[in-house]
């Protein structure tokens, strides 16, 4: 058995864990779903979140082991910190750093090993996210991309320290997942009501919303907030990740929480131009299993009845002025997010009479199709928002209104809509 080697830095990485104040904490519904959901979908009996201090490795959170913490000198994590990569283990077996291991030749008998390295607040390695199983396994390229977000949503969760409480809170009434296929079905169900918990409470008051969210499968790559930035500017965002499923779910979680906290580095978040470019650099298409999204944002100002915007790849906003006139479109799409980490955004204002409507959609409303093979389209959109000025609950009467128009059949896309009235 080969021992995990200690770096020269290991001191500064000791501190770098300590920072995370995490060593020895209690268990937190956000980390444990996490390695829950890892079990179900990578189909393995063992996942976990570990942090590698002095002398031990101590689980964060796991499913499929019986302790807390093992020794860090037969740990397989100490040995996955060490490199920038994940370390991936076939068979322990025949591994000679490991084939004697005590955690190989006694329980939990492990044979196939996946780890990915985790970093402290200062980049050094300090933890693993980490699946395994008793029988030797590959992983396929689409396993190594799921097993690869899921690390990136493990290591968004550390970096969370300033919203622990709001996280527990979110993901304490979560249940706990058995190991069956049927299991399997219920950790979907409940990973879609964890997105859905994302999406934001309705507003009344001098600024109104509605919305409708129809995903197209169980879980879907839209997601869409809005959130006050100080007593005068409101943002509001609408994005659509490329793809559904689990993959574009996740993303899209992960992307929420930067905006909804204000957490991306050095970004003024009343700039939308500047919130684009900042997104584009933390969510690199190579670093996301190829995974882009497109994306409107804007900044309503609302002593100046002003509305900053600006679209990465995105539809353009509506805008039906309170007194009748012509709908405005808002927003030219540039460059999606994440395929050029160089790219740079337009931002425009357009003013905001009052009564007026705007509406931020994904593609899955305008390209739907009717009955007839016909997309429904921007025109189509308009038409029907002008129709519906009376109503209430336009963005649900909208949803119902194409898929009547769309023969009755399922959407093929996820359908999202916003609308916010600005009395």
């Amino acid at each position: 058995m080969l021992r995990p080697p200690i770096a020269t830095d290991e001191q500064d990485r000791l501190a770098d864990l300590r920072a995370l104040r995490l060593l020895d904490t209690p268990r937190e519904e956000r980390f444990d779903r996490i390695v829950r959901l890892a079990a179900q979908v990578l189909d393995v009996p063992i996942a976990y979140i570990a942090l590698i201090d002095s002398d031990r490795q101590w689980f964060k959170a796991q499913c499929g082991l019986a302790t807390d913490e093992t020794g860090r000198d037969i740990s397989f994590c100490g040995h996955a910190i060490q490199q920038d990569e994940p370390l991936i283990i076939p068979d322990a077996r025949l591994d000679s750093r490991f084939h004697d291991n005590p955690l190989v030749t006694g329980e939990p008998y492990v044979r196939f090993y996946a780890g990915h390295p985790l970093d402290g607040p200062a980049g050094r390695h300090v933890g693993t996210f980490c699946i395994a199983s008793p029988q030797p396994r590959t992983l396929s390229p689409a396993d190594l991309a799921l097993f690869q977000q899921f690390a990136t949503l493990a290591q968004h969760e550390l970096e969370m320290l300033d919203v622990i409480e709001t996280q527990r809170e979110l993901l304490s009434t979560q249940r706990a997942l058995a190991a069956s296929q049927k299991a399997l079905a219920l950790e979907l169900k409940q990973a879609e009501e964890y997105v859905r918990s994302l999406l934001p409470l309705r507003l009344s008051g001098e600024v109104a919303s509605d919305w409708s969210y129809v995903p197209s499968s169980q879980l879907g790559g839209d997601l869409f907030g809005y959130h006050w930035l100080d007593a005068d500017q409101l943002a509001l965002y609408l994005f659509d990740v490329a793809g559904h499923g689990v993959g574009a779910a996740l993303m899209s979680s992960a992307i929420a929480e930067p905006l909804r906290r204000q957490s991306l580095p050095k970004t003024d978040f009343s700039q939308p131009d500047r919130v684009l470019a900042a997104l584009n650099r933390a969510f690199p298409m190579e670093g996301h299993a190829g995974r882009f999204f497109t994306i409107w944002y804007g900044v309503y100002n609302r002593p100046a009845r002003t509305l900053a915007y600006a679209s990465g790849g995105h539809p353009p906003a509506i805008l039906l002025p309170g007194d009748g006139g012509e709908s405005v479109r808002l927003g030219q799409p540039g460059l999606l997010i994440g395929v050029d980490v160089d790219a740079t955004y337009d931002v425009c204002t357009h003013a905001v009479p009052p009564g007026s409507r705007l509406y931020l959609y994904s593609d899955g409303v305008t390209e739907a199709t009717r009955a007839s093979g016909e997309l429904i389209g921007i025109e189509g959109l308009e038409t029907m928002l002008r129709e519906l000025k009376g109503e209430r609950g336009r963005a649900e009467r909208l949803h119902q209104l194409i898929a009547d128009q769309s023969g009755g059949q399922s959407l093929d896309d996820d359908f999202s809509l916003l609308e916010l009235t600005f009395r």
